[in-house]
């Protein structure tokens, strides 16, 4: 049986999202595959795919900290960056060894810069899957943390020993990559129907539903009793604790089908995030985004959404004051915005990772 490693990153949910997608998709073309996933993120993503995966938990790269769903923390990121890299020696070491040990024959990332050394080490191709990489994230930070550049160095030259790069839609600099194919949009898909998806989560029916995505991280500092006056909308968020009022619902954190969520809203709440900019483009769901503190991906994100999608921009200050009423008529009075674009990236990116496995 063949073996593939799949990295993937922490941060936030959009890069464990879409790294499900192209795991179905490998599994689809090539049912005898073994995937062994590496990452932090947690278990349960991984837990209703249709067949098994073996999922081992652990930290192999830092990402970006946050406070909270709007707030960057970028001291802190700082410092678990470095607490990471001296650890860097072993974790090679230890990762080295479980790729020889499981026979692994090619290694996945999205996009821990850690897997491309250690597939080196072990003499395998590497993929990496991105839209931007960590260490063009943190270059935009060395003006005020000059003790990011030792670290982006290494990072820059770990990301040069992947064999190729599978560049996605709105991608930031990947020069990085000396090897780099585009691929379409890697997103999920409901199957549901608006209505369907309405009634699978008890919500009503003839109500503009309004969907606050803030990803893992929540949103505490949203006022919900004054959302509770708009009365025109219905609102639906996740979170640790459910909550039912008049006109919301809070669901559990863990909804293992949260793309139907997305199918059954009129309007999504967000910060403009990888995962969330895929989901409504696919799923034709007006955005109504706020800023994201100082993150370089951010305008590359808003240019996807002009081009892409039919969205508003709300300040932070209106969102946290509750004061959303004129943002969500505005948006849902725009004429839509959807233009035809392509949603195979999954299986775009399967054939390509295959086709270097079986060269």
């Amino acid at each position: 049986m063949t073996s593939v490693a799949y990295y993937i990153t922490a941060h936030g949910y959009g890069h464990t999202v879409r790294s499900v997608q192209v795991i179905r998709a490998l599994k689809r073309a090539c049912p005898d595959l073994k995937i062994h996933i590496r990452s932090a993120a947690p278990e349960r993503f991984f837990a209703d795919l249709g067949f098994p995966v073996s999922y081992h938990y652990g930290f192999v790269d830092v990402g970006f900290l946050q406070k909270d769903s709007l707030e960057m923390d970028v001291e802190g990121t700082l410092s678990a960056c470095l607490e990471l890299h001296e650890r860097i020696p072993r974790l090679l070491e230890e990762e080295e060894a479980f790729l020889r040990q499981q026979r692994v024959r090619l290694v996945l990332g999205d996009i821990p810069p850690l897997c491309f050394e250690v597939a080196a080490r072990a003499s395998l191709p590497s993929v990496a899957i991105a839209n931007f990489t960590w260490d063009w994230i943190y270059r935009s930070y060395l003006p005020e943390r000059s003790s990011f550049l030792p670290l982006i160095e290494k990072i820059e030259g770990f990301y040069r020993r992947a064999a190729l790069a599978l560049s996605l839609p709105f991608s930031c600099d990947l020069g990085v990559f000396s090897e780099r194919i585009p691929i379409p949009l890697i997103t999920r898909v409901s199957p549901l129907s608006r209505e369907e998806a309405r009634r699978r989560f008890g919500l009503p029916l003839s109500a503009k539903i309004v969907l606050v995505s803030f990803g893992g991280y929540g949103l505490e500092r949203l006022p919900w009793e004054r959302l509770q006056r708009l009365g025109d909308f219905f609102f639906v968020a996740t979170a640790a604790v459910p909550k039912k009022g008049k006109n919301f619902l809070i669901l559990p954190e863990a909804v293992p089908d949260y793309v139907n969520l997305v199918r059954a809203a009129d309007v999504v709440i967000s910060k403009p995030g990888y995962g969330v900019v895929a989901d409504v483009i696919a799923h034709q769901t007006g955005l109504l985004y706020t800023s994201r503190g100082q993150f370089p991906e951010y305008p590359f994100l808003v240019e996807a959404l002009k081009q892409w999608a039919t969205s508003e921009f709300i300040p932070q200050e209106a969102l946290l004051k509750g004061d959303l009423s004129p943002y969500l008529m505005r948006l849902l009075e725009k004429s839509p915005n959807w233009p035809a674009v392509r949603l195979d990236g999954a299986e775009v990116a399967a054939e390509k990772i295959l086709g270097l496995l079986s060269s």
